[in-house]
């Protein structure tokens, strides 16, 4: 019955939207919970590329062609590497400026290498 929805994916918006919204909460719910007990479990699980998996699910349902997958596939590679510079970014300033400073710092170093691998890839 889901594939049947899934695959008429622009027949149900909202039930696509919300059954994504689901699948992603419960990652995020699982590795937070996860995590502070066994950190490196919640490392794992956030490693997996769940998201992509599920993304290319739906994608492939609503009839996306393979040059995309393998667009996306490709730039994933190189956005994923740049992005993987925030968690030394982070964990190395929090001790100076706080959890939050960290974050922003981190955020805003990582987005604006992404912005500029965005620049060059379109």
């Amino acid at each position: 019955m889901i594939l049947n929805l899934l695959s008429g994916g622009r027949k149900y918006p909202v039930l696509e939207l919300l059954i994504k919204a689901i699948i992603g909460g419960a990652v995020i719910a699982t590795v937070s919970t996860v995590s502070q007990k066994y950190p490196t479990i919640g490392a794992f699980v956030l490693g997996i590329p769940l998201a992509s998996f599920v993304a290319f699910v739906f994608m492939y349902y609503s009839g996306v062609d393979q040059q995309t997958f393998k667009t996306i596939s490709i730039q994933t590679v190189y956005f994923v590497g740049v992005s993987l510079l925030f968690f030394p970014i982070f964990v190395y300033t929090m001790p100076y400026v706080g959890f939050w400073s960290a974050m922003v710092i981190g955020t805003v170093i990582t987005g604006s290498l992404m912005l500029v691998l965005y620049q060059y890839l379109v």
